[in-house]
C-alpha cells in the first residue's frame, strides 16, 4: 500500500539520521499506530508529536542514545527548542549513569514558573535562554551551554549523581572558572555547585568510580586519593589503585572498583576465564600488601547504587567517617 511505502520510508529516513519516526499525515500516523500495535514498532514519546521507533532498532541503543533520538526529532519539528538536562549532558558526551534516563525530555523557555513536568516534557525556566544556546555540530541540536549543563545538573541531581558529570567535564576541557562564572551570572543558590567543584576531579577513570567517590562523600567518609601508582618492591611493577586513604596511624586502605563487567565481558577479560581473572587479582591485591597496603576493600556497582554494603565494607575496613561531608 502507498502509505505503508510512506511510512517504511519514514522510518528508513529516521534512522539515518539518528532520530525517532513521527508524522504529521494522519493517515501515516495511523499506519505508524497500527505498526506499533503489533509489535513491530514501539511509541517511545507519547506528547506532539508522537514518536515511534522500530522495536529491534531502539532495543539496541543505549539510554543516552535513546534520549538524543528523541530529541533530534523535537528539534526538526520544532526547531526553535533549546534543549537542556539529560540531552545536553548526553549530547556533550558527558559520563553520568543510565538509568536518570526516565523517557522525559528538557527543554529550556524564557517563561517564568515554567519547572513543570508535563507529560513526558520537561521546561526549564532561564531568562535570558539565547545568551548560553550553542548549536552542537556532532548532535545537531541547539544546546544550553556546557558550563549551564554543569549548573542544571547540581541543581536537579544528587550529589552523587551530579559528580560524575562534572568529573568528566573537567576531563573535557570545561574550567571550574566557567562553571562558576555561570553560577554569578544567574544569581542562582549557587552552594551546590560549589560543593560539587570543591570534590570534582578530571582524573577520575569512569562515570562509575566518580558514582563511587560521591557516595563515599555523601556517606560522610574521609574522602579518598584517587588513581594512585604505587609499586610492588618484589616485583617492582606499578598498579594504579582506585582509592587511597593513608592515615594517620599509618594505615594504608586501598578500595578497588570491580564492575560486573570485569567477569563477563569478554572484551575485559581477554577471553580469560573467570578463574585466570580472579586469579590475577589476587596476585594484585598480594602486590599491593607488599607496597604497603593494610586493607584492600573490593565493591561493585550495585554495592555502590545500594549504599549500604559499600557503607559496610568501608566501616569493616576502618575508613573514618567525618563529622560533615559540606
Amino acid at each position: 500500500m502507498k502509505t505503508h511505502k510512506a511510512v517504511a520510508s519514514l522510518i528508513s529516513a529516521a534512522q539515518n539520521e539518528l532520530r525517532c519516526v513521527y508524522s504529521r499525515n494522519e493517515a501515516e500516523q495511523t499506519a505508524l499506530r497500527r505498526r506499533a500495535q503489533s509489535g513491530e514498532l514501539l511509541k517511545v514519546y507519547d506528547g506532539i508529536p508522537s514518536l515511534y521507533a522500530n522495536t529491534a532498532y531502539w532495543d539496541g541503543l543505549t539510554p543516552p542514545e535513546r534520549t538524543l533520538h528523541m530529541a533530534r526529532a523535537l528539534a526538526q519539528e520544532h526547531p526553535q527548542w533549546v534543549f537542556g538536562g539529560l540531552v545536553a549532558v548526553s549530547a556533550y558526551g558527558f559520563e553520568h549513569q543510565w538509568h536518570l534516563h526516565d523517557g522525559c525530555i528538557t527543554i529550556v523557555t524564557s517563561d517564568h514558573g515554567s519547572r513543570q513536568c508535563h507529560q513526558r516534557l520537561r521546561h526549564v525556566y532561564m531568562p535570558d535562554m539565547n545568551n548560553p544556546k550553542t548549536h552542537h555540530e556532532a548532535s545537531g541540536l541547539s544546546l544550553i551551554s556546557p558550563a549551564r549543563t554543569l549548573v542544571e545538573a547540581a541543581i536537579d541531581l544528587d550529589f552523587r549523581f551530579a559528580l560524575p558529570i562534572f568529573d568528566s567535564a573537567l576531563a573535557k576541557g570545561i574550567t571550574k572558572e566557567g562553571i562558576a562564572a555561570d553560577c554569578v551570572q544567574w544569581r542562582i543558590d549557587y552552594a551546590r555547585v560549589f560543593r560539587l567543584l570543591r570534590y570534582a576531579n578530571e582524573r577520575s577513570e569512569n562515570g562509575g568510580e566518580s558514582l563511587a567517590r560521591g557516595t563515599i562523600i555523601e556517606d560522610r567518609f574521609l574522602t579518598p586519593r584517587i588513581q594512585v601508582t604505587v609499586t610492588d618492591p618484589q616485583t617492582n611493577t606499578e598498579h594504579r589503585v582506585d582509592f587511597v586513604w593513608k592515615l594517620d596511624d599509618g594505615r594504608v586502605i586501598v578500595a578497588e572498583y570491580d564492575g560486573t563487567q570485569k567477569y563477563v565481558d569478554p572484551a575485559m577479560t581477554d577471553n580469560r576465564s573467570i578463574q585466570e581473572v580472579v586469579a590475577k587479582e589476587r596476585a594484585r591485591d598480594e602486590g599491593l600488601k607488599r607496597a604497603g597496603a593494610t586493607e584492600i576493600v573490593h565493591f561493585t556497582y550495585v554495592d555502590v547504587i545500594e549504599r549500604t554494603p559499600l557503607r559496610v565494607k568501608l566501616i569493616k575496613a576502618g575508613v573514618p567517617q567525618v563529622e560533615t561531608s559540606a
